[in-house]
């Protein structure tokens, strides 16, 4: 199965940095991998209303503050889009916000490395694997459901501090 992954960055010297750390991330496993990049926000909602990618790496720098709101709409276009979102890291707070937004992963673009990189398409492909094979057991057809954010990420606050860790909540 080949991941196909999306580059989402106006800065050439960002966009250079995430080539070279797939290159090197590639190395590592025996992924196959296809790369695009997109430079701009038109050009990246193009794609995912297009489908023509599996993993969007959405550097901060497309949308800024606004990074949280482009994760939902990318979310709303195509649920099945795997979204990393890539902070400078002295916006950190972000990180729970382009989560709850539906991002998969988030790192401070200073910290991102080969090793990290690797993990993440890894794991994304087994998960990709897994539903490929789910989906052809049910038939070929899923239904996507998309939480919102107080289903997917507002209950383990309301939860009190005692209950926390019963059920398999943590």
């Amino acid at each position: 199965m080949q991941l196909r992954l999306l580059f989402a960055t106006p800065d050439p010297a960002s966009l250079q940095l995430f080539e070279t750390l797939l290159h090197s991330a590639l190395e590592l496993t025996p992924l196959e991998v296809a790369a695009g990049h997109v430079g701009d926000m038109e050009a990246l909602l193009s794609r995912v209303e297009a489908g023509e990618d599996d993993i969007i790496l959405v550097d901060w720098l497309l949308a800024v503050e606004g990074t949280p709101g482009l994760v939902r709409e990318i979310v709303r276009r195509n649920p099945r889009l795997r979204i990393v979102a890539l902070l400078p890291q002295s916006y950190r707070q972000y990180r729970r916000e382009v989560w709850q937004a539906g991002a998969c992963s988030s790192i401070a673009k200073e910290n991102m490395e080969q090793e990290w990189l690797s993990s993440v398409l890894c794991i994304m492909h087994r998960a990709m694997e897994r539903e490929a094979r789910l989906i052809a057991s049910l038939g070929g057809s899923i239904d996507v459901v998309t939480p919102s954010d107080a289903q997917c990420c507002g209950q383990a606050e309301t939860l009190p501090t005692s209950e926390r860790g019963q059920n398999g909540k943590s």
